[in-house]
């Protein structure tokens, strides 16, 4: 097969690594990748390379939302989810995954989901069109965790039919069982491991404020991922779990809020994730959805607190939407919304944004060596934008402004 070769030329260049943007910029592609990158004076266009003339666009990664569930789910009620034909699920689950990557997210990392192993599958045998995907499959929660149903449901459905087909979690209690779980979840076939460390506050004994694992518990999770070198995510909405999270060696910590009004992270905190190289994907957007219903206009004092005291001590951040149905959050448009509201809310520049949504992303996923970043050797996952979003990130929220969506070195829009 004949792999397909072109030049991106003339377009403004932000190559997601932070640096300043470049001019009149030249991309290469040969294949699924960039084979080299740079001004025009310096990139020679060898002959029989294709011309993609972007002149007056900005050329960028692709986007990446690092906390993502792909569930097939448009209810927020928790019956829909277990008695709803998981055939349905998926058949909606592909449609989402289109309008992701639609969006310009090139890149997604899963955080539980049923059917993200298959619709991986799916996407790189070419089946379906989609981003790629970093699956998680079923995360990990105890009885009676921020993802499990309440108890009282239990009457009406029974236990077994909600284990066998909850949309988004695997129940795990006690140290073999978690030990079992994290070696089922990687013979499926999943790319990292994700935990509900904490409650979240779905009803009245689901408190953010509750540790719901045991340091031993976590211990061995993390212990048995890093057997054969798999990633570990953590749901975290208290400081107590964000300790435990990083004192137990997972690789990202999600949310890191604390709606309960105590701090939400202090110094010895962020300097541990710091240190440890931890990466925090604190979903602005889901916590913003959250204010607006009551009324509010940002999030919480203790939470912003946090945040902000995270960037002040060079805590990496990346992007995440924390997408679970679509009746609270499009797919897609949603994912993309979380670069602006990290520039609105948390008070990052544009490209501190774009860095988030792209590089950093990547680094989250564990797939730094292969997209994130416009570089040479990398896969060519390149969007084609008009207007600045330097100036107006939140143009990248605009379907129309997207000109062109490239996937491994595909034009798929």
């Amino acid at each position: 097969m004949i792999e397909k070769r072109f030049a991106i030329t003339g377009g403004t260049l932000i190559d997601g690594t932070g640096k300043d943007p470049l001019t009149n910029a030249v991309v290469l592609v040969e294949g699924q990748r960039i084979v080299n990158v740079g001004g025009a004076d310096r990139v020679k266009i060898p002959a029989g390379f294709e011309r993609i003339d972007a002149s007056g666009l900005t050329v960028m990664p692709g986007l990446i939302d690092a906390h993502i569930h792909i569930s097939g789910l448009i209810s927020g009620n928790p019956l829909d989810w277990v008695v709803e034909s998981g055939f349905t699920q998926i058949l909606r689950a592909v449609r989402q995954v289109g309008s992701v990557l639609d969006a310009g997210v090139t890149t997604v990392r899963s955080a539980g989901s049923r059917y993200d192993v298959y619709l991986k599958r799916a996407i790189e045998a070419g089946t379906i069109v989609g981003p790629t995907i970093v699956a998680a499959g079923l995360g990990i929660s105890r009885t009676g965790g921020h993802p499990d149903l309440r108890q009282d449901l239990l009457y009406v459905i029974p236990e077994e039919l909600i284990r066998e087909n909850h949309p988004r979690c695997m129940i795990c209690n006690g140290v073999e069982e978690i030990r079992k779980g994290v070696r089922k979840l990687i013979n499926h076939g999943v790319d990292h491991i994700k935990v509900w460390l904490s409650g979240g506050g779905a009803w009245e004994k689901d408190r953010c404020g509750d540790v719901h694992f045991t340091k031993q518990e976590m211990e061995t999770l993390v212990n048995e991922a890093r057997m054969l070198r798999f990633r570990v995510m953590a749901h975290v909405e208290n400081l107590r779990a964000t300790k435990l999270a990083i004192e137990s060696g997972v690789d990202t910590i999600e949310h890191a809020d604390d709606w309960e009004g105590k701090p939400a992270l202090d110094e010895e905190a962020c300097s541990s994730i710091v240190e440890k190289n931890i990466i925090l994907v604190p979903t602005v957007g889901c916590g913003m959805r959250s204010v607006e219903q009551s009324g509010a206009v940002t999030l919480p004092k203790n939470i912003l607190d946090g945040y902000k005291l995270a960037i002040e001590m060079g805590v990496k951040f990346a992007a995440g939407s924390d997408t679970v149905f679509e009746i609270a959050a499009p797919y897609g448009k949603y994912s993309v919304e979380e670069i602006e509201k990290m520039v609105r809310v948390l008070g990052f520049s544009p490209m501190d944004a774009i860095v988030a949504a792209t590089k950093m992303g990547a680094e989250a996923s564990g797939i730094a060596d292969k997209v994130g970043t416009i570089e040479k050797g990398k896969l060519a996952d390149i969007l084609l934008v008009e207007g600045n979003p330097l100036e107006d990130v939140g143009i990248l929220v605009e379907r129309d402004n997207i000109k062109s969506i490239i996937k491994g070195g595909k034009v798929v829009r």
